[in-house]
């Protein structure tokens, strides 16, 4: 069963740490961060199903999925530093993989890949104790042609309906944004008055309104990283979110977001 819905941000200056970062506003996150890790231990999670994109470390031109499952027993990736590895739930990623294809999803697996530090650093502050093994679900969010907010809004409206047939106990975390632009001249200007209403939207209940949004749109917000948001809203459906903390940085709009389910 979907037992709780949650997004959060995977900034890498919040784990790392830098000094070009403002210490009372990293700090700030990560109380968001361990309001999470209690509501995840209160809800008694069995397992988190983590939606993240790939900063181009598990996939690249030789493989280029749209969507994908991580099955096998583990996973595991590296960010400068860390080193981390997680069980992965196989039963239910495998059910994932396999009823998500009967609901017409073309969905990639592996067990194999790494994974990316879009993954590690929201279940660094928010794993739960004792921990719990996770289902990774990949999103392509950067390497164009990427799916439509729409697709991915309609690809969490299954995902949502293969997890509450389960019998487990399942968290759904979406991983990514708010408005950055990693890499070019806009780096130090991002869209917080962009991300401020979208956030009002979705305190409203209309998590609708992000499957209508264009890609184009997303990539000019900065905003890219939102379809795992879309994916996330597609499982909630109509619930008003939670938002714990909004954050902008002087380069990325850090939130932290729950959805009652």
């Amino acid at each position: 069963m979907l037992v709780g819905a949650f997004a959060c941000a995977h900034t890498p200056q919040l784990l790392a740490r830098p000094g070009t970062e403002d210490r009372d506003l990293v700090l700030r996150v990560h109380a968001a961060f361990a309001r999470v890790k209690r509501r995840l231990e209160t809800l008694r999670a069995d397992a988190i199903a983590i939606i993240a994109g790939d900063h181009v470390e598990a996939f690249f031109l030789d493989a280029v999925p749209a969507l994908a499952v991580y099955v096998g027993t583990e996973c595991a990736g590296t960010f400068g530093r860390y080193r981390y590895r997680f069980p992965i739930h196989e039963p239910l990623a495998r059910s994932i993989v396999e009823q998500g294809v009967e609901r017409g999803f073309d969905l990639f697996y592996t067990q194999h890949a790494p994974l990316d530090y879009a993954f590690y650093v929201p279940l660094h502050f928010t794993m739960p104790e004792p921990p719990v093994p996770i289902i990774p679900l990949h999103v392509n969010v950067y390497l164009p042609p990427q799916p439509t907010p729409r697709r991915c809004y309609d690809w969490g409206r299954a995902l949502g309906e293969i997890l509450r047939a389960r019998p487990e106990r399942v968290a759904v975390m979406a991983s990514g944004g708010m408005s950055h632009f990693p890499g070019t001249d806009r780096y130090a200007s991002p869209e917080f008055d962009y991300d401020r209403r979208l956030l009002e939207t979705l305190k409203a209940g209309q998590g609708r309104e992000l499957a209508a949004i264009t890609g184009e749109e997303l990539d000019k917000m900065g905003n890219i990283e939102l379809r795992t948001w879309a994916t996330l809203l597609g499982a909630v459906g109509e619930a008003k979110a939670d938002v714990y903390c909004y954050e902008p940085s002087w380069h990325h709009g850090n939130a932290v977001v729950e959805w009652p389910v």
